[in-house]
């Protein structure tokens, strides 16, 4: 009897000792998500790609000074293709399967305009990267949807009248991109009122120039625009329609100064544009050539890391991939104040803290300069206003 008692504690022991053996080989070691939805494919891909370069590069800093209190972060990072519903389905998956703690993104109006609307039901925090369209954020309303970048009506303002005193305008014509609704705002609510101000008159203000997205034969519309006799001329639209509109205003020979959107200070305008887009007038949140070591060190690596990504892509550093890699590493902080676990069973207690946490940051500075939001949920950045002097995005003034 003693026999069998002991050979059954001996099959038990070895079977224990199996199943923690298996234990131990199959689970995962514990880590903590945060997103990121980014437009891969789409308008504008280079934006999304160059945006998971940034994410990437700011875990692996936070990841090897030790991670959160000892814990990895770990990136999940999903396209939207810019499209609002196709970032809805990716947000869902993210708070649902992927079991993020919070996440960067999305990158346009119409895509953090869908989320806002959810997330006070999933309970998991957004910080939209690019979404600078007026009146969408409320933390009282909507707590858990934040942006880090300014609002059209702050960031267009600076831009628009430097250049008009600079050049002593008085008359301008606006051309925009009908199917964005980012620039829709802006030439049509944003920069007629602050031009309101400047008693800037718009001699267009009946007659719509518009274009669609894609388009590269300018010929006819810059036709019409110099049928007016403008002091300047505004483009309201992303970087490849702004870049082919710039050349075309030069071919017809028009010399009037061009100021455009804050969508134009990127490197692929001058690729297009070329010498036509010198004294080209924009606005950022982010100047790549500043001498800050911090910047430069940041801009060098940025570039390694995304030509060994995309290779023949244009790897310059922008607004957009720096806000995302400043953002990862000011939640990293947050989290480290919170006392983030990562532990399952506290998933959604978790994802509260680092919401607050965003709620009262404060002024964190970061690559970009000064970061944080207003009440609103809204950021607070710094500006720069720029123009393309020599074939360089250089300050204004």
């Amino acid at each position: 009897m003693r026999r069998r008692i002991t050979s059954i504690l001996l099959v038990s022991t070895a079977i224990a000792l199996i199943l923690f053996a298996a234990t131990a080989v199959t689970a995962e070691p514990r880590t903590l998500k945060v997103g990121l939805l980014a437009p891969i494919t789409g308008p504008n891909p280079d934006w999304g790609k160059k945006e998971a370069v940034g994410m990437k590069m700011a875990v692996e800093e936070v990841n090897k000074r030790g991670g959160v209190t000892g814990t990895p972060l770990d990136a999940v990072i999903l396209d939207t293709g810019g499209n609002p519903q196709q970032a809805l389905a990716m947000y869902q998956r993210m708070t649902g399967q992927e079991g993020v703690m919070v996440v960067i993104g999305p990158h346009f109006s119409e895509e953090f305009e869908a989320l806002s609307a959810v997330t006070s039901d999933a309970k998991v925090a957004i910080i939209a990267t690019a979404a600078a369209k007026p009146g969408l954020s409320d933390l009282a309303k909507r707590p858990y949807a934040f942006r880090m970048t300014v609002t059209s009506d702050k960031k267009e303002a600076p831009v628009v009248k430097g250049w008009a005193t600079t050049f002593g305008i008085k008359k301008v014509v606006i051309i925009n991109d009908q199917e964005s609704d980012t620039w829709v705002t802006v030439a049509g609510k944003v920069w007629p009122t602050i031009m309101k101000d400047l008693n800037v008159e718009i001699l267009n203000l009946n007659d719509p120039l518009t274009f669609r997205p894609g388009e590269q034969d300018f010929s006819a519309l810059v036709k019409r625009i110099s049928n007016y006799q403008a002091d300047g001329i505004c483009i309201a639209g992303w970087p490849e329609e702004t870049g082919h509109l710039a050349k075309e205003i030069r071919r017809q020979g028009l010399k009037q100064p061009i100021m455009g959107g804050s969508g134009a200070a990127n490197p692929k305008v001058i690729e297009i544009a070329g010498e036509a887009a010198e004294g080209l007038w924009s606005v950022s949140l982010f100047y790549p050539e500043d001498p800050n070591p911090k910047v430069r060190d940041y801009v060098r690596n940025f570039k390694r890391a995304c030509q060994e990504q995309y290779p023949g892509m244009n790897c310059d550093s922008e607004q957009y991939d720096v806000v995302v890699h400043d953002s990862l590493l000011f939640i990293a902080d947050i989290m480290k104040k919170k006392a983030i676990t990562g532990n399952p069973e506290k998933l959604q207690e978790e994802r509260g803290k680092i919401r607050d946490g965003l709620a009262t940051m404060g002024i964190w500075r970061g690559t970009a300069g000064m970061m944080s939001f207003d009440q609103k949920g809204d950021g607070i950045r710094s500006i720069h206003v720029v123009k393309v002097k020599d074939g360089r995005w250089q300050p204004a003034y």
